[in-house]
């Protein structure tokens, strides 16, 4: 399961739920038939979005006082219903993988991706250093990608390391 938010807040007095997205993108909860709160699945009933924030109604909470149980608990989805990066593969997959060049030279650990620039960037704790480096996830960069050896090679150019 991955954690996609957490219900932070009643809003209004029909039942509906404030959900601070852990996502990248909030919208994505208008797809949800169904969301896991804490340790039940409930079927949501619809999804407005307000201020960055996911408003849900989900079926059988038809007040304020109904929903009020539901306040801080983690909202979950099934792995199959999440996004992949279009290769099968899921950044909390990627991350704690070893990054080796073209050669086998190992050159780090894959810390994050961050998703907020034109293309995602693969953030790369340096081996033999507490310094970072990036990675553009594109093909010309990222040659190959075992998630079952924990292994990612990637194609080095020059500066690219400093």
């Amino acid at each position: 399961m991955f954690n996609i938010g957490k219900i932070v807040n009643t809003h209004g007095v029909k039942g509906e739920v404030k959900i601070y997205p852990y996502t990248d993108d909030v919208t994505k909860f208008e797809k949800y038939s169904s969301l896991i709160v804490g340790e039940r699945r409930i079927e949501v009933v619809s999804v407005r979005i307000h201020k960055n924030m996911a408003l849900v109604k989900f079926k059988g909470y038809e007040s304020i006082d109904s929903v009020h149980e539901l306040i801080n608990q983690s909202v979950y989805i099934p792995r199959e219903m999440a996004d992949d990066d279009g290769e099968g593969h899921y950044i909390v997959d990627l991350i704690g993988c070893i990054i080796l060049d073209e050669y086998g030279k190992e050159l780090g650990v894959l810390k994050d991706v961050l998703q907020n620039t034109a293309q995602d960037l693969y953030e790369i704790k340096r081996k033999d250093s507490m310094q970072v480096f990036y990675v553009p996830v594109v093909d010309e960069f990222v040659k190959s990608i075992d998630i079952n050896a924990r292994k990612i090679v990637i194609h080095l150019i020059e500066g690219m390391l400093e």
